[in-house]
């Protein structure tokens, strides 16, 4: 169907074609939805089908579809218009549309727009409009803004009231889109035209409207009033814009001071007008008007909130007034217009704007920033400072002024005796939603929204501002609370008051280290409160354990921590009410992750408060509050690692059904997992009841055709690591689950770490049943990835073929040996930094001792003649940057150089830099020790053996440091593992660590001599350093098997007792 041509009567019957499409899609039924939306979708790629849906979407004078349009499908055609420039309009999209369609979309919404009368629709168009201009103003539109100002100049604001809102509508949201664009110049552009508009919108619109507004309202034109309510509140939307983001530096307009200025006297006039409409008798449309004002209140103190953080020093002028309209309507005489006479908060969200604009201005650093211009104002000699420091030294000096000791002391006592008393609402959310009251919803910016989180971040300002101020008056509600001695009789007024107190405490706990005895009066005090069972003690119970945890790592000394287990034990009771016990399972979470954590003190506290916290998991309803217990229980698994083996079987027999019912909560199958991963490192040996289980979770959680696998693989991956670190068989099902493995680095390189580190695990589990089903795959994902992987992931792959290398030399070199090439090519090119250099040389050198064959056909594979020669220089030339704690990688590349001394000239003409190289080495592998001549003699004569040869496990213990399995404790875990077991069998089986290098050297070069004859062979030994020669020479001749600590006699140099490998032989074998 092709819409863009034909004649009249064609568009037409085209209209009513899509708009009964349209309106088919506004059908109930699900099915006739489904078929619409595929319609529509398949006419997408039409030509003329959008500029069709726009002249569906706007009023069309004497159109013969408009009369049979419904409201409906106008709404269905801006909305599809709305949403298809999302993906068409892009400029150099591959759908986008034709310029001529743009412009004829743009045409006629630009024509038309303000003839719709029905706001949900005007709505969306006006929405519209935002997402072009964002796109089209000015290179494409840019006829867009002055023909918007002059449709609004020309219509008068009395008689063409509907259509003048309709106007600002428009315009707001393309104020709103042109603010949001951040690139520089469109920022520029930007403020160029805030310029332009803001003194008509400011002065001839909102100035007028507001005025008006509150004429009509006092001469009760309340119709007339609200409509011009919503005009102005339209206008402020936009001036808020233009006012933050059109005009980088306010201070120098005057248009824009003044206009912040008349902000705050109309705050007042509308605070006090809203007061009366609320004490007043009226109608129903009153209480829309006092709705529209608070709406309209609002959004200018969130304009001031905002040009205190993006505009200080603009705002630095207004400091002073905007301390004391804030200080006077939420602590002062002002109150009265926002609460009800019972103390009851009746506009809540004017009073969190109002204590972040006290907060903002004192965390605006105008008194640490502007002190010395405060001084230079103060004496005089500032005199060429500039207006920005003017501005600011005077807003320090209204800081100052304002906040004295009694200001803030009055601040201090109404936020302790008024702000922080629990409401009546607050106690019936207790009473009706118990957990969903303890949600600890105060971090973030919950200081923004709510009013409890704004009014503590404003009184640890205050702290953080004036602290001696506020540590000595808290510290006098402190004794007051002391002297206040409370018993189950007690009012709730009282309780209340000791609430609000503790809490005071609480929240700057910091603040009082060395100021409170919190101990004394723990114990003196705090703790016989806890005990009181008093149905309203709740509240004391509750706000008693979460103060403790706030001390915790303040001051609360070791010998009281028994005394802070019990009180956690005591309110984790069935019988006490929820938030209370969540309160407890919180503060032990922090005693327990306290840096002064003894577990040995906690032991007789541990199985009753396991079981506590076992049964309130088991009770509680919310996913947030499991969340939040079987976090603590995690860490106490973590922490009592060696006394939870008897509660984890109870424990784990119950996360199969705590699994089942979150399978809505993918947060709360985090947890899980991230307490099954604690659970199978911490008790080693995995329940066989419990395998299928943790099989299922892992397979769920890295399953990427599951939509859960985003929240879930990450934690899913690390319990798939700890149980394979602690499996002691490949277990078919532990094999399938492998399956899952090269999808999720062939996604994302985002896990790629911790899964290979999942595969060197699954290696040294079983080599031959891994690598023969799963090692070319991988294999193959290397040699694709060595391209375009960082250095890390390049090295965690070179320490898996070296892993293969050394499990199984045969098939490890088999499957490896498709990467070799681009291994061997790296070294010739020299291009890498040491240390990765340093592993392909490793590789090299493992290659070289397992199949020579397998070493000289690589490098006939590389594209140069000289490759041998390129590898022999650049491996001696990249040798001495090998570390010196890397000792075994010396040894290693020394035993490789060996095992190819031959009758080959490359390799002799390099003779004497390689038994340099091995001299350096043996000076660092060979350790001495004494052999006693004579009994009973005071000589001892010099025995040198090979510290990397290792006979057994009590010799490795010595090595461990040098050998710790890095790639699986990747989080720290100090508990040993079945893994570590096989790494260490790993080590005893490796050449490195089995053969003296003096004796393989020996041998080699007593083969070489017989290949080169006597004489070729000394004259070759002339060629070398003779100081090297003579000390290789004494390290051959007086090695001794490390094993023979003390020998008598002489002890000569063939004594080693090691076997000299078979000639026919390489060094590693299958």
């Amino acid at each position: 169907m092709a819409m863009a041509t034909g004649t009249a009567t064609t568009t037409t019957a085209v209209e009513q074609l899509v708009a009964q499409t349209l309106q088919a899609a506004t059908n109930p039924s699900h099915e006739i939805v489904q078929k619409a939306e595929a319609q529509l979708s398949e006419w997408e790629q039409q030509p003329g089908f959008f500029p069709t849906i726009a002249r569906l979407s706007v009023k069309l004078p004497g159109s013969a579809v408009d009369a049979e349009v419904a409201l409906k499908v106008r709404w269905m055609a801006a909305v599809y218009l709305k949403n298809g420039i999302e993906r068409y309009w892009r400029p150099n999209s591959r759908q986008e549309l034709p310029a001529e369609q743009k412009q004829q979309i743009r045409d006629v919404l630009l024509q038309h727009y303000d003839a719709e009368e029905v706001p949900q629709v005007a709505l969306q168009v006006a929405v519209l409009f935002g997402r072009l201009a964002r796109t089209d103003y000015p290179r494409f539109w840019p006829d867009l803004l002055p023909t918007l100002m002059k449709q609004l100049q020309a219509c008068s604001s009395e008689t063409d009231a509907a259509l003048q809102q309709r106007i600002l509508l428009v315009l707001h949201y393309v104020i709103k889109a042109l603010a949001s664009r951040r690139l520089m110049a469109e920022q520029r552009a930007f403020e160029e035209l805030g310029s332009q508009i803001f003194s008509y919108l400011a002065w001839d619109i909102w100035a007028t409207l507001t005025g008006r507004f509150l004429q009509q309202v006092k001469s009760g034109e309340e119709a007339q009033a609200l409509s011009a309510l919503q005009r102005a509140y339209i206008v402020m939307r936009s001036l808020r814009k233009l006012i933050v983001y059109g005009c980088s530096k306010p201070y120098k307009s005057t248009d824009h001071m003044n206009f912040v200025e008349q902000l705050f006297q109309r705050l007042r006039q509308c605070l006090e007008l809203r007061y009366e409409l609320r004490m007043g008798p009226g109608p129903a449309r009153a209480s829309q008007l006092i709705s529209e004002l608070e709406r309209f209140i609002l959004k200018m103190m969130k304009a001031l909130n905002e040009l205190v953080e993006r505009h200080s020093i603009s705002f630095a002028r207004f400091v002073p007034v905007a301390l004391e309209f804030s200080f006077h309507y939420v602590f002062h005489e002002g109150t009265a217009l926002i609460f009800d006479a019972g103390d009851r908060i009746n506009f809540t969200n004017f009073a969190i704007q109002a204590l972040n604009m006290l907060k903002g201005i004192m965390l605006s650093g105008n008194d640490s920033i502007c002190a010395p211009a405060a001084t230079e104002l103060a004496t005089g000699t500032g005199a060429g400072s500039s207006l920005e420091d003017e501005l600011l030294a005077s807003a320090a000096q209204s800081n100052a002024k304002f906040f004295t000791v009694e200001r803030v002391t009055y601040i201090c006592e109404k936020i302790v005796t008024h702000y922080f008393l629990l409401t009546q609402q607050e106690l019936e959310e207790w009473q009706q939603d118990p957990e969903g009251y303890d949600q600890d919803d105060g971090g973030g910016d919950a200081w923004k929204y709510a009013l409890r989180p704004s009014v503590e971040t404003l009184y640890f300002t205050c702290f953080t501002q004036h602290s001696t101020v506020m540590i000595g008056e808290v510290l006098k509600f402190v004794r007051r609370a002391q002297q206040l001695q409370l018993s189950p009789d007690s009012d709730l007024k009282a309780i209340l008051l000791k609430d609000a107190i503790y809490n005071a405490v609480g929240q700057a706990a910091f603040h009082f280290f060395n100021k409170l005895d919190f101990g004394s009066w723990l114990t003196s005090q705090l703790l016989a409160e806890l005990r009181i069972e008093a149905p309203n003690f709740r509240i004391l119970r509750r706000r008693i354990i979460w103060m403790v945890g706030h001390w915790v790592g303040v001051q609360l000394p070791r010998e009281l921590r028994p005394l802070a287990y019990e009180a956690c034990l005591h309110l984790l009771r069935p019988q006490e009410d929820m938030p209370t016990r969540l309160a407890a399972a919180r503060t032990l979470n922090l005693l327990l992750d306290d840096f002064e954590f003894m577990p040995e003190a906690f032991h007789p506290y541990f199985s009753p408060l396991f079981e506590a916290l076992f049964l309130l998991l088991h009770e509680a309803g919310e996913c947030d509050t499991k969340i939040v217990v079987l976090g603590t229980m995690t860490l106490l698994v973590e922490k009592m690692s060696e006394y939870i083996e008897p509660q984890a079987l109870q424990f784990i027999a119950y996360l199969p059904l705590l699994w089942r019912e979150s399978e809505k909560y993918d947060l709360l199958r985090c947890a899980i997992i991230g307490t099954l991963e604690q659970l199978v490192r911490t008790i080693r040996d995995v329940p066989e009841p419990m395998k299928p289980f943790l099989y299922s979770v892992i397979r769920l959680s890295t399953d990427l055709q599951q939509h859960s696998h985003v929240y879930l693989i990450e934690d899913g991956i690390m319990l798939w690591l700890a149980v394979i670190g602690n499996s002691t068989v490949l277990t078919p099902e532990l094999l399938a689950l492998c399956d899952h493995l090269l999808p999720i680095i062939e996604m994302s390189s985002e896990n790629l770490r911790t899964v290979l580190q999942l595969i060197h695990a699954y290696i040294l589990l079983d080599a031959q049943a891994y690598l023969s089903r799963y090692g070319e795959g991988f294999v193959d994902y290397c040699v694709r990835s060595f391209e375009d992987i960082r250095v890390e992931g390049i090295i965690a792959m070179l320490r898996i073929f070296e892993t293969c290398l050394k499990t199984d030399a045969s098939m490890g070199l088999r499957l490896v040996r498709p990467a070799l090439p681009f291994v061997f090519q790296q070294v010739c090119l020299k291009q890498e930094y040491p240390m990765t250099m340093g592993w392909y040389l490793t590789i090299v050198a493992r290659t070289l001792l397992i199949d020579q064959a397998v070493f000289m056909s690589v490098v006939q594979q590389l594209p140069h003649t000289d490759a041998l020669a390129r590898i022999l220089d650049v491996w001696i030339e990249m040798f001495p940057m090998v570390p010196d704690t890397h000792a075994e990688k010396r040894k290693l590349f020394c035993l490789a150089f060996a095992s190819i001394f031959g009758n080959n000239e490359l390799l002799l003409a390099r003779l004497p830099h390689i038994l340099q190289l091995v001299d350096e080495t043996l000076g660092e592998v060979m350790d001495k020790q004494f052999a006693v001549a004579e009994d009973g003699a005071a000589r001892t004569t010099p025995r040198y053996y090979d510290s990397l040869v290792i006979h057994d496990e009590h010799e490795l213990d010595e090595l461990q440091q040098q050998l710790c399995t890095e790639d699986f404790h990747s989080k720290g875990y100090p508990a040993k593992t079945y893994h570590d077991d096989r790494h260490r069998q790993l080590v005893l089986k490796d050449p490195v660590y089995k053969i003296p290098l003096t004796e393989y050297l020996k041998w080699q070069l007593q083969a070489l001599q017989s290949q080169l004859g006597s004489a070729r062979y000394e004259q070759l030994l002339r060629s070398v350093v003779p100081e090297v020669l003579e000390r290789i020479t004494m390290y051959i001749e007086q090695t001794v098997p490390k094993a023979c600590v003390v020998c008598a006699g002489g002890g000569g140099g063939d004594g080693s007792g090691a076997e000299a490998p078979n000639e026919a032989e390489p060094v590693e074998s299958g």
